[in-house]
C-alpha cells in the first residue's frame, strides 16, 4: 500500500539580532497538531497536482487483474469546465474526468472509451463516487453516494500497460528531451477532492485522506517521476514529502508550532504574475506546463529565461526582464528556452536550447545590446549550459563539440576576434557550472576526464589545462551542477554521493586543499540513487542557499530550498512546491526560478522572491522591552522545573498557556493584565510525562492589537 507520509514545517515567530546558530531537526520531522477534523484538498486549476511515483498496480492488466474498486469523494468549482481529474493515462490507461467527449458528465475513460458515471451538469457539492470492476462477471459499475447509476455489462478492456505516472489534480503533461517543447494532454482540476482509495484484487494500491490539510491548496509531492530537459539524460523522483501551502512559517533555524498562532505573513513575494505558456488552440485555452531556468543581473534589471511566452501577462518568448515592479520583453526573444546568462561588456549574453534569436539564426548562443539580438562567433553544434566571466574573458561550457569548423570539447572561450576557441582538450563530457575560487577558475559538469586526465566531475584551470580537483564525485549522476564560494570554501552541488571518497550526498565543500561533507547532505528524493540533487547554490547576507530537489538538508527538513548560516543547516519557510532551478540575487532579495506554483504557500509562477529578515545588532536601550518577546525556556530539556520568560511593549490581557502535542491544553500558567515589563514564570511538569510541549504567549492591548508567539520545551525524566 502507498501512503503519503504529510510533513509540515511551522516555525516561530521570533525576532532575532543576529544569526541563529542551531536547527532542530527531531522537531521538525514530527507532526503537529490538526485543527481539522475532515480535509480536503483544493484544486485551483491552474496546474496544481499531487503526483505518485509509476504504480505499475494501477494499470489493472487485463492478465492479472480479477476486480479493481475506485472509490473518492470530490467535488467540480466551476461547471461545464474540461477537467482530468485523476488517474494514470497516456494511451491505454484510464481516467476519471468531466465535460471531456462526455459533455456534462463525470466519466471513466478506459480502454479507450468514455462510460459515464453521474450527469454532473453545473452541480458543484460534494459526491461519494465508486466504480467497481468483476472481471469474471464482466461488469463495470458506478454508484453515486451509495446508488447504482450505471452497470455496463459484457464490459471487458485489453492491455493497459502504461509509463505514465499516477496523478491527482491533473495527467499527463511529458517534458522530452530536444527542440520540442511539452506534450499537453489533459486539463486542469478546479475543485477539491476529500478521499481517493484504489484497491485490486483485493489490494489497496492507494489511500489518500487528506485530514492534515483541511480546504487547503494541493502543491506538491516529490514522489513522482520526470526527465529533465535542463539535465538531459538524468531523472528523478522522491520520497513522499506533501507541502501544504498554509500557515507560512518565518524564517529561522529553530521552528516551534505556531499552529495556534494567527498565520504569519511570509517573506516570499511573487514578481507580478511570473512566467506562463499560455495555449490558444481551437478555442481551447490553458497554461500548458512552464517553466524558468535562468537568472542574471544585466543593465540593473533581472533577466529571467525559460520556456514561457508571457511573463507578467505580457508577451515574451522565453525571455524578459524585471525592473522590480514590472517585465518587459527583449525583442521578440528566443525560439527555444535558454539555461545560461550573463553580462558581459555591456550586453547580455544568453545560451541554451535555441537556435534563432530575435528571428536571427543564432546557434545555442546570442547577445542582446538593448537593440538586437546577434550571434556570437559562428556558435555551437549543440547545447551551452553555463555562462560566465573569467579575467574579462567570456567562458561557456555545454554539451557542444566543435564551433563552427573548430573542434571544442564542451568549454569554450571567446577571444578578441570573436571567435570561440577551445580552452586546452576540454572535458569528456558536459559541463553544467563555473566558479572563481581564490583567483582560479573551476568547472563542474559531467565529464570523467579533463585535458586527458581523470577528474571526475570538477577540475581546476591553471591558464593552460585543466587539472584535477582530487578524485571527484561517485555514485548518483555523478555530477556537480553548481559551484559557489562561502565563507572561503568553494561549495559544489550536483548528484552524486561520494565527493573525493567522502560521503557527501549531493553537496560538498573545499578549503583548497581537501573535500569534505557539508553535513548529511541534500536527500530524500528516494528514486534516485544519491536521493535528490542540488542545482543551484547562492550567498546572500552571509548565508549560502542551495535550492534543488530534496526534503532534507543535514537531516533538517527542508522542502527544496535550505540555507547555511555557517553553523547550520536550516529550511526557509515552507520552501518551495515542485522544481527550483536557479537563485539569483537581486536588490538584496533571494530570486528562486524554476518549475513551480507556489512557495511557502505564496502563489507564483516559477518565478519568487524571497527578502530575509535583516540583520539587527547592537540594540541597546532602556530596562523596559522594545519588543514583544517569548523567550527560549530554560533550562531546555528540563526535569521537572523550568523558567518561562516573556516581554510586552504595552499594558495588555497577557494569556500563557502550556500545550501537549496534541494541541490539548494541559496549563495555564498567566491570565490577566500585564503592564509593560519582563517576566519570568515558573512552570512545574512534575505531574506530566516526558516529551514535547508548547507554550504560548498572547497578549491583547488597549487597542485591541493582538500579538501571539509559541514555542516548544522537552521535559525528560
Amino acid at each position: 500500500m502507498f501512503t503519503f507520509i504529510f510533513i509540515i514545517i511551522i516555525t516561530v515567530l521570533t525576532f532575532r539580532t543576529n544569526s541563529q546558530t542551531s536547527c532542530d531537526p527531531l522537531l521538525n520531522s514530527m507532526l503537529p497538531p490538526s485543527p481539522y477534523a475532515d480535509g480536503y484538498m483544493t484544486f485551483d486549476g491552474r496546474g496544481d497536482f499531487l503526483r505518485t511515483s509509476d504504480l505499475n498496480q494501477l494499470e489493472f492488466p487485463y492478465e492479472t487483474t480479477d476486480s479493481f474498486t475506485i472509490s473518492t469523494r470530490l467535488k467540480i468549482d466551476q461547471p461545464f469546465r474540461p477537467m482530468n481529474i485523476f488517474g494514470k493515462y497516456r494511451s491505454a490507461g484510464w481516467i476519471v474526468g468531466y465535460h471531456n467527449n462526455e459533455y456534462g458528465y463525470l466519466s471513466i475513460y478506459i480502454n479507450n472509451t468514455w462510460k459515464r458515471i453521474h450527469y454532473l451538469g453545473n452541480d458543484t457539492s460534494w459526491h461519494d463516487y465508486e466504480i467497481k470492476y468483476n472481471k469474471s462477471a464482466q461488469t463495470l459499475t458506478t454508484f453515486v453516494d451509495g446508488n447504482q447509476t450505471n452497470l455496463y455489462t459484457n464490459f471487458t478492456y485489453s492491455d493497459m500497460t502504461d509509463v505514465s505516472a499516477f496523478s491527482v489534480g491533473n495527467v499527463g503533461f511529458f517534458a522530452q528531451y530536444g527542440p520540442q517543447s511539452v506534450n499537453v494532454s489533459s486539463y486542469w482540476f478546479k475543485g477539491s477532492i476529500a478521499m481517493l482509495r484504489i484497491d485490486a484484487n483485493l489490494n489497496s494500491l492507494v489511500n489518500y485522506g487528506f485530514n492534515e490539510g483541511g480546504g487547503q491548496v494541493a502543491r506538491d509531492s516529490i514522489a513522482y517521476f520526470y526527465s529533465d530537459r535542463t539535465y538531459p539524460g538524468s531523472s528523478t523522483c522522491g520520497r513522499t514529502h506533501l507541502m501544504l501551502g498554509y500557515m507560512p512559517a518565518e524564517d529561522t533555524c529553530d521552528p516551534v508550532w505556531s499552529a495556534f498562532d494567527e498565520p504569519v505573513i511570509s517573506r516570499f513575494s511573487s514578481l507580478g504574475s511570473g512566467t506562463q505558456y499560455f495555449v490558444s488552440n481551437n478555442g481551447m485555452e490553458y497554461f500548458a506546463e512552464h517553466f524558468s531556468t535562468a537568472l542574471t543581473v544585466h543593465s540593473g534589471m533581472l533577466t529571467a529565461t525559460g520556456s514561457f511566452n508571457l511573463a507578467g501577462g505580457v508577451p515574451a518568448n522565453r525571455i524578459a526582464a524585471w525592473n522590480g515592479s514590472q517585465w518587459s520583453p527583449l525583442g521578440s526573444g528566443l525560439n527555444h528556452e535558454a539555461l545560461a546568462l550573463v553580462s558581459f561588456n555591456g550586453e547580455l549574453y544568453s545560451g541554451g536550447f535555441f537556435d534563432t534569436a530575435g528571428g536571427t539564426a543564432a546557434k545555442y548562443i546570442a547577445k542582446w545590446n538593448g537593440t538586437n539580438w546577434q550571434q556570437v562567433g559562428e556558435g555551437f553544434n549543440s547545447i551551452v549550459n553555463t555562462l560566465f566571466v573569467f579575467n574579462g574573458q567570456l567562458i561557456a561550457g555545454g554539451w557542444f563539440t566543435s564551433s563552427g569548423n573548430t573542434i571544442i570539447q564542451y568549454t569554450a572561450r571567446l577571444n578578441n576576434n570573436n571567435e570561440w576557441e577551445p580552452m586546452s582538450t576540454g572535458m569528456s563530457g558536459p559541463v553544467y557550472t563555473f566558479c572563481k575560487y581564490r583567483g582560479e577558475l573551476y568547472a563542474g559538469g559531467s565529464f570523467t576526464t579533463a585535458s586527458g586526465e581523470p577528474a571526475g566531475g570538477i577540475a581546476r584551470w591553471d591558464g593552460f589545462k585543466w587539472n584535477a580537483v582530487g578524485t571527484g564525485v561517485l555514485g548518483g549522476d555523478k555530477t556537480v551542477y553548481t559551484l559557489a564560494v562561502f565563507d572561503d570554501k568553494l561549495y559544489a552541488g550536483g548528484s552524486f554521493i561520494k565527493m573525493n571518497s567522502e560521503f557527501c550526498y549531493n553537496i560538498a565543500k573545499y578549503d583548497g586543499t581537501s573535500w569534505s561533507a557539508a553535513g548529511s547532505g541534500a536527500t530524500g528524493a528516494l528514486c534516485n540513487q544519491s536521493q535528490g540533487f542540488v542545482s543551484s547554490l547562492k550567498v546572500l547576507n552571509n548565508e549560502l542557499y542551495a535550492a534543488g530537489q530534496f526534503s532534507f538538508m543535514n537531516g533538517m527538513v527542508a522542502n527544496k530550498l535550505a540555507r547555511f548560516n555557517g553553523l547550520d543547516w536550516c529550511s526557509v519557510e515552507y520552501g518551495v512546491d515542485l522544481r527550483p532551478r536557479a537563485l539569483e540575487v537581486y536588490n538584496n532579495d533571494l530570486i528562486i526560478a524554476g518549475d513551480f506554483h507556489s512557495a511557502s504557500g505564496v502563489a507564483a509562477n516559477n518565478i519568487v522572491k524571497y527578502t530575509p529578515k535583516p540583520v539587527l545588532t547592537g540594540i541597546t536601550g532602556n530596562t523596559l522591552p522594545r519588543e514583544f518577546k517569548l523567550e527560549q525556556n530554560y533550562p531546555n530539556p528540563f526535569n521537572p522545573k523550568t523558567n518561562i520568560k516573556f516581554s510586552i511593549t504595552q499594558n495588555s490581557f497577557v494569556t500563557l498557556r502550556v500545550f501537549d502535542i496534541t494541541g490539548k491544553e494541559i496549563a495555564v500558567l498567566v491570565n490577566d493584565n500585564r503592564s509593560e515589563g519582563i517576566y519570568n514564570i515558573g512552570f512545574d511538569a512534575s505531574g506530566f510525562a516526558s516529551g514535547i510541549y508548547i507554550y504560548r504567549l498572547e497578549a491583547v492591548n488597549r487597542q485591541g492589537v493582538r500579538s501571539v508567539q509559541s514555542r516548544k520545551m522537552v521535559l525528560i525524566k
